[in-house]
């Protein structure tokens, strides 16, 4: 396999702590992998931990190590991504359940009905949004209110909710993989190196981590590039976790900045873009392909225009197609046109109805309804239909120690009503079996009517269209309740189960889900002011998030833009005619409606900027 001299030098390096720096498409995983050869070539005592981000990464990895290693070798190395090995290190030590996925955003839900039911925000408006942001410190609209007090009280409620339940999120396993790793409780790593991939999506616990194997006496590789940190809102600290690993470690560092993926062209526009960020590391960016590449900006009149030009040009050029937006919102509008032209596509980041939070009720539901004793989903199923929150816990206590709930419940000053009441008392047969038909019928029917009335309360437009959608469904299949019921409640191994991109059709995704993948043209949409830059994100990650975008482009790559957000038909306003000209000053074309008003995003100007 033949290699770069930079890839070489670095895959070369293994007796000391490295750093390498891998710009897009620059081939890190090849030299990953030659490093991991490398360094087990040079002692049989040599043991390799591969950590990543995610399972398809790790898959990827796992199948390219068995191809390149003799068998002998695959013994010596493992790959694992860092949550899976947090868990694995804590799994006797943390108490409860994981809060992750779907799961995870019931659990927002609770807790934004618990605020709101116990008036400990009553001056405020507290949105699903405005909890995940301060969860994860990220700035909030100043008009909604939030002042320090309110913050620290979400953050409060959400760890008195969680240790009322018994539950746990990922932060809480890395914060005690952390501390017991420092405290000698956990052991360090069973191995001599220790590599970490996309190492700038590291936040600063996991960088805390890493630091503490090293100074433990095993070798370091971390590889990354901070031009593609996009995880900021998650703690990602890829600038910082870089120069502090620069700084204690004093690694060899390794500069991977030949791009094998984008044509010349797109490299230039993509290089012109990131430079306008001011903290991050310089690498250099060239192509490693012949000059022959697109890259076309439009400035439409009109927001329609932009579909139409993307058929013209899916109808014009050959090779795999993307197109890439900011949110998932915008991709719904897209769908609905590709629809209409009959054009075949895929949601990359679309997923099974069973993995929405409504999907994910409704599988614990029928698992629990198969076994009331059975504890384990009890206060997810209460919490979603939303029950008393003070009242769950205690619920939950008595089916586990099998005491009658009522009883259960008057020893604490407390009484039966709503959910639970209906549930265990009023229609306790929803937990026997049954192979009457008509019977399982109007269980269902009751089910349904149930979830509703529960759903609805403080919210009348909810239909729970989900919910009754999939329990709807029961009707058509076959056999008793338990075994129509037992359908759903074996979805829960599927979980975890993720689709493989068809890259047959045009692929739709956002510029997150657009991450590791590339495809011969990328088609860019929605490049305008305040939402490429999103105003409520800061600049510097906005500017990350489109070079993503940009540099999954091999061949060619299309940037839209518009003025007007009228459907409005304009063949005036499609393809050649509407590509941008850097020295026109583009004002918005005059409609009925100045919310359509828009302008071309500053990253435009950016990406063509020059220094004459």
């Amino acid at each position: 396999m033949t290699m770069t001299l930079e890839q070489e030098s670095a895959a070369n390096d293994v007796n000391n702590h490295s750093l390498i720096l891998a710009t897009a498409g620059s081939g890190k995983t090849k030299t990953l992998i030659e490093k991991v050869k490398t360094v087990l070539k040079k002692s049989y005592d040599r043991k390799v931990i591969l950590v990543t981000f995610t399972n398809a990464a790790v898959n990827e990895m796992q199948e390219r190590l068995e191809i390149a290693l003799p068998q002998s070798s695959i013994n010596r190395v493992s790959v694992t991504t860092f949550h899976r090995q947090f868990l694995n290190q804590t799994k006797k030590l943390m108490q409860g359940k994981l809060l992750i996925g779907a799961t995870y955003f019931n659990f927002i839900e609770r807790l934004k009905n618990y605020i709101e039911n116990e008036h400990l925000l009553p001056e405020l408006k507290v949105t699903f949004s405005d909890i995940t942001s301060i969860l994860n410190d990220q700035p909030l609209d100043e008009k909604k209110g939030f002042d320090k007090d309110a913050v620290k009280l979400v953050k409060e409620c959400y760890q008195e909710l969680k240790i009322k339940n018994h539950l746990y999120d990922l932060d809480d396993a890395t914060r005690r993989a952390v501390e017991g790793t420092l405290s000698g409780e956990i052991p360090l790593l069973n191995c001599t190196d220790l590599m970490i991939d996309e190492f700038q999506d590291t936040d600063l616990l996991q960088y805390e981590w890493i630091a503490l194997q090293g100074r433990g006496g095993i070798n370091l590789t971390p590889v990354g590039d901070d031009d593609q940190s996009i995880y900021s809102w998650r703690g990602a600290r890829s600038y910082e976790t870089m120069l502090k690993f620069k700084d204690e470690f004093k690694p060899n560092i390794h500069m991977l900045a030949k791009c094998f993926r984008c044509r010349p062209e797109i490299i230039d526009a993509s290089k012109n873009l990131i430079e306008f960020n001011k903290d991050r590391i310089p690498k250099g960016m060239v192509s490693g392909k012949e000059i022959g590449g697109t890259v076309k900006t439009y400035i439409h009149k009109f927001k329609k225009s932009m579909l139409l030009t993307f058929l013209e040009n899916y109808n014009k050029y050959d090779g795999e197609w993307a197109i890439l937006s900011r949110t998932n919102v915008a991709l719904d509008s897209i769908e609905e046109f590709l629809i209409e032209h009959e054009v075949a596509y895929s949601r990359n980041n679309q997923t099974s109805i069973f993995k929405t939070s409504a999907g994910d009720f409704v599988i614990k539901l029928c698992s629990y309804l198969l076994n009331k004793f059975a504890h384990y989903h009890l206060s997810e199923v209460l919490g979603y239909l939303k029950e008393d929150e003070n009242l769950i816990p205690l619920i939950s206590e008595s089916i586990k120690s099998n005491s009658d709930i009522e009883s259960y419940l008057n020893n604490y000053g407390q009484s039966i009503n709503g959910t639970a009441f209906e549930m265990f008392y009023s229609n306790y047969y929803l937990f026997e079996n049954t192979h009457d038909s008509k019977e399982i019928n109007t269980r269902i029917d009751l089910l349904i009517d149930f979830i509703i009335e529960r759903r609805s309360k403080g919210d009348k437009l909810n239909k729970c269209a989900v919910e009754t959608l999939l329990l709807e469904g029961l009707k058509t299949k076959t056999g008793s309740w338990f075994e129509r019921i037992k359908l759903y409640s074996d979805k829960i191994k599927e979980q975890n189960s993720k689709s493989e991109i068809d890259k047959s059709v045009v692929t739709l995704t956002t510029y997150h889900g657009s991450k590791g993948l590339e495809w011969t043209n990328v088609a860019i949409f929605d490049v305008i002011h305040e939402t490429m830059p999103n105003m409520q994100s800061p600049i510097d990650e906005e500017r990350r998030l489109l070079f993503v975008g940009m540099t999954r482009a091999e061949q060619r790559l299309f940037i839209h833009s518009y003025l007007n957000k009228a459907d409005i038909d304009d063949l005036k306003d499609v393809g050649e005619l509407a590509l941008f000209k850097k020295d026109y000053e583009y004002s918005p074309p005059i409609t009925s409606d100045i919310n359509d008003v828009c302008f071309p995003s500053e990253f435009i100007e950016e990406i063509y900027y020059t220094n004459d």
